[in-house]
């Protein structure tokens, strides 16, 4: 009896923060999951708090600068300190380094899709990001597309767990 008491109580405790989980939804800090496979590129010690209220999503990145200083134009967006996303699809403005980034979003659930557009160098760059959450919430996976009027096309995943 008492066993069963005891099971009872880890099986209910789980299911609360399993609930807790999805009702955060994107809210929390990330870190890029060490035990998936990285694309050789990928940004070092990335670690990402995300913020949501009313108005959209807020990221806040820090990560290891690249040691030549020159950030892969594949994450233009992704490494930067701090960003704003609305969340209902109207056209939001944001200043990454010396660039301006145009970007639209939308949040559908488990998933946050972005479109975006920028000017670097005389060169116009479009991406596309895609969010998506596991169903316990505890994961994140991010799907990056970018390419350019210069012929360059460029796509990563990376991903994320939850801490």
């Amino acid at each position: 009896m008492r066993l069963a008491i005891i099971v009872s109580g880890v099986f209910l405790a789980t299911s609360i923060l399993q609930v807790q989980a999805r009702d955060e939804g994107f809210a929390g800090r990330w870190v890029l999951d060490k035990k998936s496979q990285l694309p050789g590129n990928a940004p070092n010690n990335l670690e990402t708090r995300i913020k949501q209220d009313g108005s959209g999503v807020t990221i806040e990145s820090t990560f290891k600068e690249p040691e030549n200083g020159i950030v892969p134009l594949l994450y233009l967006g992704i490494m930067t300190t701090r960003m704003h996303l609305g969340t209902t699809g109207i056209e939001e403005q944001n200043t990454i380094g010396p660039f301006q980034m145009a970007s639209r979003t939308t949040l559908n659930g488990n998933q946050m899709e972005t479109d975006w557009t920028a000017v670097v160098k005389g060169d116009q760059v479009q991406g596309h990001w895609t969010h998506k959450l596991s169903d316990d919430g505890r994961r994140m996976t991010l799907e990056i597309k970018e390419s350019s009027t210069q012929g360059q096309n460029a796509q990563a995943t990376l991903y994320f767990v939850k801490k």
